[in-house]
């Protein structure tokens, strides 16, 4: 029973493409050739039209690492691999363009402090990336420049205030009373004196990191190099950066600037929209 109804469909259906092809003054050939060009495009452009990437916005949060001095004035032979988090935020111009911005926090690494380095370690880039992007994947170079802060360094400028007396007597002459009378007395220049002063020192910075030796310090950072992302959906990517962070250090010796290469890695959960 089923097959009879088939064959009928298939009956009826070419009869109807038939009554459409003479209708519409085509060859039956070049009908059917139509049919089956529209077969095989239609679904094409379907899903190309399902899987349209139009999102703007980027943001997300991710795991960082970052190769940074440790306990060392000359940032030279003293790295350490330093782990953290962060959050990015990106604004697409196009799908071959976009601003690029990232925040990161790294912990103390527990090492001394020096005049260069020291405690909790903030970073922020902001900067551009372009590259190719399909709906699945998006191949990025990334340009930001930025800065690296260090939280607690050695306050090496710090110098010595100036005193302040908060209390001060000199306790009288005993003997000055009774030098008229007393021929043996002693002179004013003879006789002790005895004075109490207590006094503190001011500093001059009024940072209070300054007053225990530390303050903190920042430092021109630029970061390049390569992202690679991947939807799975339409909003939402998984992201993984690869690059080298410039960070601009002063020289303790030459008095010169000192650039040295960090290498740094993020991977990264991102919603877009």
């Amino acid at each position: 029973m089923r097959s009879s109804v088939r064959a009928l469909e298939r009956k009826n259906g070419t009869k109807i493409a038939a009554q459409i092809a003479r209708q519409l003054k085509f060859p039956r050939c070049s009908f059917f050739a139509l049919i089956v060009l529209a077969g095989l495009l239609l679904p094409g452009l379907t899903r190309a039209q399902d899987f349209a990437d139009n999102s703007k916005w980027e943001i997300g949060g991710h795991y960082a690492t970052l190769n940074l001095p440790s306990q060392c004035s000359t940032t030279t032979n003293c790295d350490s691999l330093n782990n953290g988090f962060g959050g990015n935020l990106t604004y697409n111009f196009s799908s071959w363009i976009g601003l690029d911005t990232e925040m990161n926090f790294f912990g103390a690494n527990g090492d001394t402090p020096t005049t260069t380095t020291g405690g909790r370690v903030t970073e922020g880039l902001f900067g551009f990336r372009f590259g190719p992007t399909t709906r699945r994947w998006g191949l990025y170079s990334v340009v930001r420049p930025g800065f690296v802060n260090f939280g607690s360094v050695l306050d090496g400028s710090q110098s010595a205030g100036s005193d302040s007396t908060i209390f001060s007597v000199s306790a009288p002459n005993l003997f000055a009373a009774g030098a008229a009378s007393n021929p043996f007395a002693p002179s004013d220049a003879d006789s002790p004196q005895i004075t109490a002063r207590i006094a503190y020192q001011v500093p001059e910075n009024s940072n209070p990191l300054a007053v225990l030796g530390l303050t903190n310090a920042t430092y021109f950072a630029f970061n390049y190099g390569e992202a690679i992302e991947y939807r799975p959906t339409k909003h939402a990517a998984l992201r993984f950066d690869v690059g080298d962070t410039i960070i601009r250090y002063p020289s303790s010796t030459a008095g010169t600037p000192l650039h040295q290469h960090n290498f740094q890695i993020s991977e990264s959960l991102i919603i877009r929209f």
